[in-house]
């Protein structure tokens, strides 16, 4: 029996290592000081751009932040159809479909986004009644561009804008930058120049 539960944890280790994870740094750019408690974090978000889980969170310090989103349970992911979320640059104008030679099972994801908010409470995640949350647009800046943090439940093909781009099972950081005058798209799992331009209402 112990034998039997060692096995399954070992495998159930080894999906969770199998996923890619996604690490994401940058600065916070504020007019106003940061107040006690302010906090950056990583949130799943519904169709409606709703906040959900919070896979990662962070206090920054001296201006700075880095963050690593953790695995997401199944019952947060949703079908990723062929253009069924925006992608800056890429609109909805694009494909995904299984790596897998062959395949014709449905790609499932999710889409993460990074926040801040002030964690009034204390309890080191977003309450949405008591956690007052900064506005602002999160940017890439060199060359400056933006991304999106996509899930995907195993290896993908997104296709768009004349390229053909590979998700990884796990987190993806899907980006657009621009360099000159056309846009050059990318897919990968660590963005450290990430600007946070925020205020605080």
């Amino acid at each position: 029996m112990r034998r039997l539960v060692f096995t399954l944890v070992l495998v159930l280790a080894s999906a969770a290592f199998a996923q890619q994870s996604a690490e994401l740094s940058g600065i916070v750019k504020s007019e106003q000081a940061l107040p006690d408690g302010t906090r950056v974090a990583i949130h799943v978000v519904d169709n409606n751009n709703v906040w959900g889980l919070e896979v990662a969170s962070v206090a920054p310090v001296g201006g700075t932040f880095k963050l690593t989103a953790k695995p997401i349970p199944q019952d947060q992911l949703r079908p990723f159809r062929s253009g069924g979320v925006l992608l800056p640059g890429l609109q909805n104008e694009y494909t995904v479909r299984p790596a897998a030679a062959g395949s014709t099972d449905q790609v499932m994801f999710a889409v993460g986004r990074i926040n801040m908010y002030v964690d009034k409470n204390g309890n080191g995640v977003f309450d949405r009644v008591t956690d007052p949350w900064f506005i602002g647009v999160p940017s890439l800046e060199n060359p400056v561009g933006f991304f999106t943090l996509l899930y995907v439940d195993r290896d993908a093909v997104l296709t768009g804008g004349g390229t053909e781009l590979q998700l990884t099972k796990g987190w993806n950081v899907f980006t657009v930058r621009f360099p000159g005058d056309k846009p050059v798209y990318a897919v990968q799992n660590n963005v450290n120049d990430i600007v946070l331009d925020v205020f605080l209402p």
